[in-house]
This record gives C-alpha cells, sequence and structure tokens, in this order.
C-alpha cells in the first residue's frame, strides 16, 4: 500500500515558490501604515531561514513551540518553518494574560517560545517553565532584550535559506490549538497535516477561491477561522492573502478592501454590524467585493439585509469549531436559508439524541462529526478523559445543539450550557438576541438564564439607559417573540464580555454584579 504523504508547508509554501506561475506572485499583504508584501518565493527563503534556527538550536522534530504574535509576516514565517522542522507550532492570542500563557506554556511542555518585545511578559523570567529552553523575540535593531533572550531578527539574517523539509505522513501531527477555555480549562487540539487538504470542498462551495483573489480575513491568525479559512487554505490554492493588525474601525476596513481590490471578505457578526450601519450612511469601500463570509456566531439578520442593501453583497455564514474549523456553511451563490448551513461533501455530519441514534428532523439534538471526517483533529493533548467524553462509538460529540429538517439543512440552536429552558421549550438565545437587536435602540445584545431569562443590552451611540427604555425595548420584543421566550429583565451594559475571537462570554453574564451594572 502507497504512504499518503502531505506536509502543509511544502504544499502552502514551496509548491509555489516552484512553480514559474507563482513563484513571484504576492503571498501575503500586511495592510497598515506602511504596507509589506511577501511572494511565494520569499516565504519560501524565510521559512527555510527559520527552520535551520530552529535546527541550529537543537530543537528536536516533536517539540513545541508557542507562537504569541499580533498579525504580522513574522506569523506564517515562524508557523510554517516550525512545521518544516518537525516542530510542533501553538498560535495563542497575544491578548492572553501571564496566568493564561504560563497555563499553555506548561500544559504543552513547550521548548520554544516566540514573540514580539512588546507581549514579552516579565513574569516569564520569574517563573520560566522548566521544559522552556528557548526564547525568541521580535525586536528592533539595537532595544535592549533580558539576559537569555535570542534576537530573532539576527539569527534569521545569519540563517541558511536552503533547508530539505523531509515528506511527512498526512495523518501526522502539524500543529496544535487551544479551545478558548471560556466553558473550562483550555484543551489543546492536535490538527493532522491533513487537514488543510481536507477543506478543498470547501474552498470550492463557500469561499469559491479563483485565480487572482486576494482574501481579507479581519480576524486574529491564532484563531482557526482566520489560520486556516484566512491564510492556509489561500496559499494552498496558491493566491493572496491580507492580514492586517490594528482598530478594526469601519472606515480603516472600507480604505483597506479599496486601496489592495479585496475580492473575499471574511469577517465575525459584530465587525459586520459595525460596517452595515457604516456603509449605510456613508456607503462605497466594498466594489471590488464579490464574496463576503461570516462565522465566529450567528449573523443577525437584520445585519445581512442593511450589509446587502449597501452594497449588494450577501453574507454567506459558515460554523465551526476548533476541533473542526468551519465544516457547515451556507454555499456561496445560492439562495440563504437564514439560521442553516449544510454540511460540506466528504463530512459526515449529524444530529444525535444522547443514545447516539439520529434525531428526526425538526428535534433539538447534539452536533456531532463521523470520526471519519478529514477535517476533524486528532484529539486532544492529554485530556484522556475529555477524549472519552466527546468521542463516542463513530462519532465526535460537539458542545453545540442543533437540528435539521427535511432537506438535510442544519439549523445551529446554540451551545449546550447555553440553550435556555423555559416553559418545557428549548429556547435558543440567538433567537431572543435576534429580536431585540432589531429595537432602533440597541446595538447589541445576549440573553442568558439565571433564575428566569434576562438579557443584557448595549445601546447604541448616544442612547441613554432609563426605565422607560427598557419597557420601551421589552414592549418592541413582545412583537417578536412568544411569551415563553421574553425576558423578565433587561440590563445595561457598555459593553458584552467577549473572547479575543468576539465570542460572547456567557457563563460570565449569568453571574455579572447588578449592582455596578
Amino acid at each position: 500500500m502507497s504512504r499518503d504523504l502531505y506536509n502543509i508547508a511544502l504544499d502552502c509554501v514551496d509548491k509555489n515558490a516552484g512553480s514559474l506561475a507563482n513563484k513571484q506572485k504576492t503571498a501575503l499583504i500586511l495592510a497598515g501604515q506602511t504596507p509589506k508584501r511577501l511572494t511565494f518565493s520569499h516565504l519560501e527563503e524565510l521559512t527555510n531561514r527559520f527552520a535551520n534556527i530552529l535546527k541550529d538550536l537543537g530543537i528536536l522534530p516533536g517539540s513545541r513551540l508557542i507562537l504569541r504574535a499580533p498579525n504580522s509576516p513574522e506569523f506564517p514565517v515562524v508557523f510554517l518553518g516550525a512545521v518544516k522542522a518537525g516542530v510542533i507550532p501553538i498560535p495563542t492570542s497575544p491578548l492572553l494574560t501571564w496566568h493564561e500563557l504560563k497555563f499553555l506554556l506548561t500544559d504543552s511542555e513547550a521548548s520554544v517560545l516566540f514573540t514580539t518585545k512588546e507581549l514579552l511578559p516579565p513574569e516569564l523570567f520569574q517563573h520560566k517553565p522548566s521544559g522552556l529552553s528557548c526564547v525568541l523575540v521580535k525586536s528592533p535593531k539595537g532595544e535592549e532584550l533580558p539576559t537569555g533572550v535570542l534576537r530573532f531578527d539576527e539569527l534569521l539574517y545569519k540563517a541558511s535559506p536552503r533547508f530539505e523539509t523531509r515528506p511527512t505522513e498526512a495523518d501526522l501531527p502539524a500543529y496544535w490549538l487551544y479551545t478558548s477555555g471560556t466553558e473550562g480549562v483550555p484543551k489543546g487540539v492536535i490538527h493532522a497535516h491533513r487537514s488543510i487538504r481536507a477543506h478543498d470542498a470547501r474552498a470550492r462551495l463557500w469561499q469559491d477561491l479563483k485565480e487572482g483573489d486576494v482574501v481579507f480575513n479581519t480576524s486574529s491568525l491564532n484563531w482557526s477561522y482566520a489560520l486556516t479559512c484566512g491564510l492556509l487554505d489561500v496559499w494552498h490554492h496558491g493566491l493572496t492573502s491580507l492580514i492586517y493588525e490594528g482598530p478594526p474601525e469601519p472606515e480603516i476596513l472600507c480604505k483597506i478592501v479599496r486601496d489592495f481590490q479585496v475580492t473575499t471578505f471574511m469577517s465575525v457578526p459584530g465587525i459586520y454590524r459595525r460596517l452595515a450601519r457604516y456603509l449605510k450612511e456613508e456607503g462605497g469601500g466594498f466594489g471590488s467585493v464579490r464574496i463576503a463570509l461570516s462565522a465566529g456566531e450567528a449573523l443577525d439578520e437584520e445585519v445581512r439585509r442593511t450589509f446587502h442593501e449597501s452594497t449588494g453583497l450577501e453574507i454567506h455564514g459558515g460554523l465551526g469549531m476548533t476541533e473542526h474549523s468551519v465544516y457547515l456553511v451556507q454555499p456561496f451563490g445560492k439562495p440563504i436559508v437564514p439560521g442553516s448551513g449544510v454540511p460540506l461533501p466528504g463530512h459526515r455530519i449529524a444530529v444525535l439524541r444522547e443514545d447516539l441514534s439520529q434525531a428526526s428532523p425538526g428535534e433539538v439534538g447534539i452536533l456531532a462529526s463521523h470520526r471519519s471526517c478529514p477535517g476533524l483533529m486528532l484529539g486532544y493533548h492529554n485530556r484522556l478523559e475529555e477524549e472519552k467524553r466527546v468521542f463516542r462509538g463513530e462519532w465526535f460529540l460537539s458542545d453545540d445543539l442543533a437540528k435539521r429538517d427535511e432537506t438535510g439543512s442544519i439549523f445551529f440552536v446554540g451551545r449546550r450550557d447555553d440553550v435556555i429552558t423555559a416553559g418545557g421549550y428549548r429556547i435558543s438565545p440567538m433567537e431572543i438576541e435576534s429580536a431585540l437587536n432589531q429595537s432602533p435602540e440597541v446595538a447589541e445584545s445576549a440573553a442568558v438564564a439565571t433564575q428566569f431569562i434576562r438579557a443584557f443590552v448595549v445601546l447604541k451611540k448616544g442612547i441613554l439607559p432609563a426605565e422607560e427604555l427598557r419597557e420601551k425595548i421589552l414592549a418592541f420584543a413582545s412583537t417578536q417573540l412568544a411569551s415563553y421566550k421574553m425576558p423578565r429583565d433587561i440590563v445595561f451594559l457598555k459593553e458584552l464580555p467577549k473572547t479575543s475571537n468576539g465570542k460572547i462570554k456567557r457563563k460570565e453574564l449569568k453571574v455579572v454584579d447588578l449592582r455596578s451594572s
């Protein structure tokens, strides 16, 4: 039997650098005050240099590297250079506290930390994990660094631009991602090289990737949505990825789209909400875009409608998770059924009861992926009990609830811990939030169950909270929701607690001190 050999770095970088058509093509654009560009040929050289740095430092294949960096050219260079050296890169959020970062360094047993001078935590040198043998820092020339820290730029300049990447088995681990930890302790999710190759159906049916595309994902590269959909999948197809590190203000995003002729715009509902308002008032800026995609949370239909009126573009949603990236999509070019998605070809997705039998159409059940799904994780790092909980029989059970209709479309209901039970009914908090968000005064909202259904509301700029306004919003919601779905109370907040990826931290809302809100 022939071996299935596949390596992410060889596929995304060297394959393109070795092609006459792609070697001088722009692989990466960093938008900002001083834009930067990398060709595939340049990217091959830089990733080779970084692979040699790790080899020369004695970092063995299979070792782990924590990658703590903003969206920057260094991010993919370190990520894919590590893959070339057989070292496992683990992207992390630049927003993590020292306590959170220390947990990841210790749990992953990382040998290497790559970061920037600005993101280098001072606590590291008082509490350095015993297994961490190397700290590499991107820093301006001449800036002083702590003792024992290696200057990335100098090492990169001195390293050889040639490196022989050994072919790898497609099923071998390539990189890890950590779950956000909003529902407990973060878990290390192990992904195989084959996971990128497995996204071909997504690239075809959802992203509709074509020659000449410039793909802009506004999210942080440590998140699977941006790392895979916005970067690795794009390079797998020899196209151009655009990244940006800075405030996601609508006027800035529109300028980036216009200046770099972005064809595929990928973002999250919170940013689309702000863009829809801005474009409605200002207009223009999205003329080059042919595809708009959203993931992370459910998209409010009012936002979809307003965005379409301003740009002529439909926003096609996708649903995924750290363990499986985006695997349910609203296919590009097809009519959108609000709240629904269809499984990608090659991915066997089901809605199951607790006994693993198939739920009937319309019945709420557990959203599950078959073990054969090529994009599914290999497993968790050192979490055998958790693996036993999620891998049952032939299935991987997510923490999401869903229902399907007779056509096979799947409708996301909510996370198992978030779904509200009232009057014997299971209610998706997103249904309540969608109704509240249509109120003219509401910027965004979140619904949770305490002793009853409580809504948390952020008002639009310039609108002040008042008891009469609370009653007005509830009265408006009552025209959209059945009585058993109605919030009993509204709490006004300046902002909703969210993860670095923009997901609402509902668990925090359940314990909000109402006296200080």
